[in-house]
């Protein structure tokens, strides 16, 4: 036997060893849960889980380990065993690859919620709403290219709330079979913000080509990777996924590029203990009635981190107003009453829920 095959065998040993403990860690947090339900108490238990990775990043310090790789790893652990104790789903925009799904695994990973990819942004919202799913995560705003349209839209519509946010550093790439060559490409796919965010790499490299929408980053690698000639723009993670080889790395025009991202759902998760809150309101349509209305919110020192107006379907050329703030609209006394003021002025008012970031 060669030294590499007995490396090898050591390999699979403690590779065999490692999962025999992970199943042991399984079997003991089940028993956990078990006695919890028991005595009545939750299953959650947040404080020990930032305990248990504090020491992990100490341990992990000390024995010259990438702590952030042994972080992902002991988030994945939590997760697993949560998923023995009370099984549930995040829905997010897929397929495999997306960076929705990236922003649920940063926002979701140790509480134990299987991955469950929807092929629309609607999709994730009816999964929660059906009970098909615990929580969802949806693209609500790019820090390039503003409000994603059909999130805000459907925030209007549905019973849920927003329970936490999460945000991804967006690095975009070119993507293509493997063997392509720039020169190669006819068509390049994904989705139209992604896009969007890449005018100057599209303008100087591929300026001939032709550009096509996809309903999401990672759909639009699956769909290229079946045709000559096609790239794709979208993550690192999708091109892993996929089979697919990266020909240019961060060609998006803006490098400091992020994407927020809500959890929706029916029950607030625990974060930063930094929490906003974000609403959706209606006006007459008179002169100043959006000045009365902001000034409602100044008057209790309320910040604002974000307005965005969009169209009221039925009335042409009326707005609804997508605002969020810095405050527990829920539990802090001046936001309190500044959301009664405000429900009093306006024609439609909509508490969408107040939350803090996550992951």
């Amino acid at each position: 036997m060669s030294e590499l095959d007995k490396l090898r065998r050591m390999i699979d040993e403690v590779d065999s060893e490692i999962l025999r403990l992970v199943a042991r860690r399984i079997e003991i947090a089940r028993r956990i849960g078990e006695l919890k339900k028991v005595s009545g108490l939750p299953v959650t238990d947040l404080e020990r889980e930032e305990e248990v990775l504090r020491r992990g990043g100490e341990l992990a310090e000390s024995l010259r380990i990438d702590k952030e790789l042994a972080l992902i790893a002991l988030r994945a652990l939590i997760g697993i065993c949560k998923r023995a104790q009370s099984p549930g789903r995040v829905s997010y925009l897929g397929p495999r690859g997306s960076f929705s799904e990236e922003a649920a695994f940063k926002a979701l990973l140790s509480r134990g919620l299987e991955p469950y990819p929807m092929p629309t942004i609607k999709d994730v919202f009816r999964a929660v709403e059906s009970g098909d799913a615990q929580y969802g995560v949806v693209p609500v705003e790019n820090s390039i290219e503003g409000g994603v349209r059909e999130t805000l839209d459907l925030l209007v519509e549905t019973p849920l709330k927003v329970c936490g946010e999460v945000q991804v550093r967006i690095s975009l790439n070119l993507i293509a079979k493997p063997g392509t060559r720039l020169e190669d490409i006819r068509v390049v796919m994904s989705h139209p913000t992604a896009l969007a965010q890449c005018r100057g790499f599209l303008s100087r490299a591929l300026k001939n080509v032709r550009v096509e929408d996809c309903p999401s980053t990672a759909e639009a690698v699956r769909r290229a990777l079946e045709h000559d000639g096609a790239a794709a723009i979208a993550s690192k993670m999708a091109a892993v996924v996929y089979g697919g080889e990266i020909l240019a790395s961060d060609i998006q025009d803006v490098k400091d590029d992020v994407t927020r991202f809500f959890i929706i759902g029916w029950e607030r998760l625990a974060g930063s203990g930094r929490r906003k809150t974000s609403i959706i309101f209606r006006l007459q349509h008179r002169p100043g009635s959006l000045h009365e209305a902001l000034s409602i919110l100044a008057s209790k020192k309320i910040n604002l981190t974000r307005i965005e107006s969009r169209p009221v379907k039925e009335r042409p050329w009326e707005y609804l107003f997508h605002v969020d703030f810095e405050g527990d609209g829920e539990a802090e006394e001046r936001c309190i009453e500044a959301l009664r003021e405000l429900g009093e002025k306006a024609l439609f008012l909509k508490i969408l829920g107040s939350y803090e970031e996550l992951g």
